[in-house]
């Protein structure tokens, strides 16, 4: 009898040491994170960033701190900012066992994803995950960023069918030269004027003079006509040809060599012969008295 009272006794003992700590094994056991969003896919346009808004409700009776780690698709850069402010950004987040009367307690992060600034991406859906892990308790959230389109790009340039910014005129006469508007962009550019700045005297006409647009990839001639005075001394000039669109604009100088008639050449000859020959005639007069 004295034995199965000893016994009795150290069970009773051994289950009053035990009973203070299970209930918090139960909780401990039942406690769980779990990540949600209102919107589970977001369209952007290739290039821009994407931010997703994250709630992680938690269930426990011990505060936690929880590992954050967000991956998105290869080339992307993605990381987590708290929901305010949003001013640095954050490898975990600690979570408190909620307040009384309630169920969980509820904190929201931000998952920002944007592709390195050199790449483009293409049109599609690209997979972004973010997972909160704290001990042996873990969640995750699948997002989705949708490239729905690529952002059109706006770049106009002036050229020639050569490369060869550079012509010959004659003095007094007319001379033509083309040049190109070229749209090297991925959009169109629109309204189009040329415009341009000569040495004085001298006529330039641009044929045509306004373009309603050029389509992205291709490109514009435009003819000019210059017209150097007949006076113009024999050498280099320069005009700027300007082209101003609504989307984008660019100046190019084009060197013109004039050249003179030969047949000025040979009457300035004979002015300076005629000349020397008379300052010769009366030398010899004078020379003779």
């Amino acid at each position: 009898m004295k034995k199965r009272l000893l016994a009795f006794g150290i069970l009773m003992v051994c289950l009053m040491t035990l009973l203070p700590l299970s209930p918090i094994l139960a909780q401990d056991g039942d406690a769980t994170i779990e990540l949600t969003a209102d919107y589970y896919k977001l369209e952007i346009v290739s290039g821009a960033s994407v931010d997703f808004t994250v709630r992680l409700e938690y269930t426990g009776t011990e505060a936690r701190v929880f590992d954050l780690v967000a991956t998105g698709p290869t080339d992307w850069s993605t990381f987590i900012t708290p929901s305010y402010p949003r001013d640095r950004q954050i490898l975990d987040i600690r979570m408190e066992p909620p307040a009384e009367g309630e169920s969980s307690t509820i904190e929201q992060v931000v998952v920002t994803a944007i592709s390195l600034s050199w790449l483009t991406p293409e049109l599609g859906e690209y997979p972004i995950t973010l997972e909160a892990t704290s001990g042996d308790i873990q969640s995750s959230i699948e997002l989705t960023a949708v490239v729905t389109s690529i952002p059109a790009s706006y770049t106009l340039y002036l050229t020639t069918s050569d490369g060869i910014l550079s012509t010959t005129a004659q003095a007094g006469e007319e001379n033509y030269f083309t040049i190109a508007v070229v749209n090297s962009g991925t959009g169109d550019i629109d309204s189009i004027s040329l415009s341009t700045n000569k040495p004085r005297g001298w006529a330039v006409e641009l044929s045509p003079t306004n373009i309603a647009s050029v389509a992205a990839g291709n490109f514009q001639t435009v003819e000019m006509n210059i017209k150097p005075p007949p006076d113009a001394i024999a050498g280099d000039y320069e005009i700027i040809v300007r082209a101003s669109g609504t989307q984008a604009s660019d100046n190019v100088e084009i060197r013109v060599t004039v050249k003179t008639s030969s047949l000025w050449g040979w009457v300035g000859i004979g002015i300076i012969v005629l000349v020397i020959a008379g300052l010769a005639v009366i030398f010899m007069r004078f020379s003779r008295r």
